[in-house]
């Protein structure tokens, strides 16, 4: 069985690596029978069996079947590019729990029929969200929909969200906006002939009227949205502080319903049912007790894993529980290992995109982990073992936290071996209680409601505490490899009979400590320009000093590319501190970003058109400054200017090597004419990045003429938009390659004495589930091609 599932799940994650589906054509097949066999003979003569190859064999072959298969119907019923912006009117059911806002419902919706729209369109399952919230939508909810349609689309930096991969892990085809909603049945017009609804609509529909139950019975709790985590999973309540406060003492898997809380669940009812058994004599005629205590505790773990949903964590939780209460049945030793691998093999069968969300590695890895630790051990582990074990895991599992979600705590250890016991000992079983008695009357829940949910206020407070002593947490992001390797090295130096290896372990586990980026040559600069959609945002590094130029749009109280694109990427770049940020323009698509960024990344200085912190200070031209040999100085605008766009701070660097790049921000209009007569020497550029939104008039007044660039990016969104047809015009005409952050992604360079330019990063790291990269224009005669690989200028 391990050669089995070693196999599958290798196999299973590796396909989901590639850029394109790999098809199972015979010649392929028949190579790997002709590497199994020859793998079975070469064991078979030193004396090892033979079958493990074959096994090893059988899973590639399921996996590659499985995944090929998946991957297929969701390309084919995904939305298209080209349907970007069309409208479509489905009848469609509401499977999930919506989420209702302040000025959005969002929620998931199953089409059942398409009434009106184009003939490509083939998506069964959408994300919609509706502006403003419709709080009369709920789970089992059917009707007429009329949808704008988005495909599943999104920006593409280096550690950033991949959002077409969530939609393809979560089994969604695109997203749509609500423009018109015509209810059938309850509140609404008759339902048409046998209505065909999703069982998922009946399960969110129980989850969401024991969430209204929860509401009535104790409206006023201080953190109603950890509460309904615990009880339902459904942790849309959860407020950001509450969040981070898990999350940076890395004790968020407690909100996640897992594991351990089934398991809980599971071993509450069997211990009630078995004061059950002991009263009724008819029933220890027909069982024996262990085994209507087994039967008792896994029906009440399923009811509870039904009400998280049954994501991965519970789904393996349930197969494990399974596999332990029939060996228990059939009076069989239950091994641990097996139930595990049992559980991994059902959940990639069931649904084989689990292998890309971090929660099922890291949900597999801790039990795995647990298993590692307790092998060789005799008897039930005792208190202290039981936290020993824990400060084993919570260290095991940091260099994955870091490598999945860019953040590391060192004083996980010790928060979890105080939140684990109180979460599962205290808080739980007391709101499943509450919450049992909430359902069948309001009152009675009440009080076990408020007991739960003061602990959990004691608790928060406690993690606010900790995660506010900074050296403790660590913020980066680290290689996959890398990763593994500190997770290989923590366990070794965690198990007794291996220490002699210290020197592996050091060796391993300084992966976790090598620099994360390559060194940059003094007098050379290393440019990245990521794409944050309708705003600008570029990094530059040189060998000991970063500056970001903007920091993407954002709005105050809601979202921000900052946070939210611009700080992961940094991380992802191994960026600590930022020695200078610079914002164009007070507009929101240049420095709506900023708090974000201040937020998380240490400023030095901020140069921007309107200071309003002591940090700060007007970018005016005659600012310069040389860095690790390369020059920057801004060109505009004169003293005296507004924050308007023809106020854009104009950025101009220049390397030891000659080679010079020009930032001109959101600049146009006026400035584009004072900067041209004012500085007509300092439009000369290699690389030109283009003013964010350039208009028609942008580049018409000859800056081409006199000063063409080798190569001009341009910041737009996924269609494109963000850059006039007449600039593109005018570039095509003065034969200057364009790159577009809208469709190729983040666009990275290096430079020094010549350009190395790439061809950006959905072409670099794409993904079978993202669309083809388009074939690279047709350039004019005589013209340098856009980049479409590694090219030097």
């Amino acid at each position: 069985m391990t050669a089995f599932t070693l196999g599958l799940l290798v196999t299973a994650w590796w396909l989901h690596r590639l850029p394109e589906p790999l098809p199972m054509a015979p010649g392929l097949v028949l190579a790997l029978l002709v590497v199994t066999a020859g793998a079975s003979a070469g064991l078979r003569r030193f004396g090892y069996r033979a079958t493990v190859p074959w096994a090893m064999a059988l899973g590639v072959v399921v996996a590659w079947g499985i995944v090929s298969v998946t991957t297929n119907s969701w390309l084919e019923e995904t939305l298209a590019p080209s349907l970007a912006g069309e409208e479509v009117t489905v009848l469609a059911t509401v499977t999930s729990l919506p989420e209702h806002t302040g000025h959005r419902s969002r929620f998931r919706v199953t089409v059942e029929a398409v009434i009106a729209g184009p003939e490509a369109f083939r998506a069964r399952e959408l994300l919609v969200a509706a502006y403003p919230a419709r709080p009369e939508v709920e789970a089992g909810t059917r009707g007429h929909m009329a949808l704008r349609l988005r495909p599943a689309e999104g920006p593409a930096n280096p550690g950033g969200f991949d959002r077409a991969g969530w939609f393809y892990r979560e089994g969604l085809h695109g997203s749509a906006t609500l423009l018109d909603l015509e209810l059938l049945g309850k509140g609404g017009k008759g339902v048409p002939a046998e209505p065909a609804r999703p069982w998922r609509a009946d399960l969110h529909r129980v989850r969401g009227w024991l969430r209204e139950r929860l509401e009535v019975a104790a409206p006023e709790l201080r953190h109603p949205g950890l509460v309904q985590a615990l009880v339902i999973g459904d942790r849309q309540g959860m407020t950001a502080p509450e969040w981070q406060a898990f999350l940076r003492t890395g004790t968020n898997h407690l909100m996640a319903i897992s594991g351990l809380h089934v398991g809980l669940v599971a071993g509450f009812v069997g211990l009630l049912s078995g004061f059950i058994w002991s009263g009724l004599l008819p029933l220890q005629r027909v069982l024996r007790k262990a085994a209507f205590m087994a039967l008792a505790g896994l029906a009440g773990a399923a009811v509870y894993a039904a009400l998280a949903g049954f994501s991965i964590p519970t789904q393996r939780a349930l197969i494990m529980l399974a596999a332990f209460m029939a060996a228990l049945l059939w009076r069989r030793e239950a091994f641990a290992w097996r139930g595990l691998m049992l559980a991994a093999i059902a959940v990639v069968l069931w649904q084989p995109t689990s292998v890309l969300a971090p929660g099922f590695w890291f949900s597999f890895g801790a039990v795995a982990v647990i298993l590692l630790l307790l092998q060789g051990r005799s008897g039930r582990p005792g208190w202290r073992e039981a936290g020993s074990i824990q400060v084993m895991l919570a260290l095991a599992m940091l260099p994955l936290s870091l490598a999945w979600f860019q953040l590391g705590s060192w004083v996980a250890p010790v928060a979890n071996l105080v939140a684990v016991p109180v979460i599962s000992l205290l808080v739980l079983p007391v709101l499943l209680v509450g919450a049992g008695l909430a359902a069948l009357w309001a009152p009675l829940g009440q009080p076990f409601l408020h007991a739960g949910d003061g602990v959990l206020a004691l608790l928060v407070g406690l993690l606010d505490l900790l995660s506010g002593l900074p050296v403790l947490v660590d913020e980066r992001r680290v290689p996959l490899v890398a990763s593994l390797l500190g997770g290989v090295a923590v366990l070794v130096a965690l198990q007794p009979r291996l220490r002699l290896g210290a020197v592996w372990v050091v060796l391993a586990g300084m992966a976790l400590a090598l620099p994360m980026r390559p060194d940059i040559e003094p007098g050379a600069v290393r440019v990245l320009l990521l794409d944050v959609g309708n705003g600008q945002s570029a990094l530059l590094q040189t060998r000991n000093h970063t500056l970001l130029f903007d920091a993407g749009p954002g709005r105050s109280g809601g979202y921000s590319a900052g946070e939210q694109i611009v700080v992961p990427t940094l991380r992802a770049e191994g960026v600590q501190r930022l020695d200078r940020m610079i914002l164009s323009h007070e507009h929101a698509a240049h420095a709506g970003g900023s708090a974000g960024v201040r937020g998380s990344i240490p400023v030095v200085e901020t140069l921007r058109r309107v200071p309003a912190e002591a940090d700060e200070r007007a970018c005016e031209v005659g600012e310069g400054w040389d860095w690790d040999g390369v020059r920057f100085e801004v060109l505009h605008p004169p003293p005296g200017w507004d924050g308007s766009a023809s106020a854009s701070c104009v950025l101009a660097v220049e390397t030891a090597g000659g080679v010079r790049l020009l930032l001109t921000g959101g600049l146009g209009g006026l400035g584009e004419a004072v900067l041209m007569r004012g500085v007509p020497d300092g439009r000369a550029s290699d690389l030109l990045l283009l003013p964010r939104g350039a208009g028609a008039d942008s580049l018409s007044r000859g800056w081409l003429d006199d000063a063409a660039p080798r190569l001009a990016w341009a910041s737009t969104d996924a269609r494109g938009r963000g850059l006039a047809a007449d600039v593109r015009e005018r570039l095509e005409t003065a034969c200057v390659p364009l790159q577009e952050t809208g469709l190729h992604g983040a666009l990275r360079l290096e430079a020094n004495s010549e350009l190395e330019v790439g061809p950006g990063h959905r072409a670099r790291h794409r993904r079978l589930w993202q669309p083809a990269p388009l074939p690279p224009s047709r350039e004019q005669e005589g013209c340098n091609p856009a980049p479409t690989d590694e090219t030097r200028w």
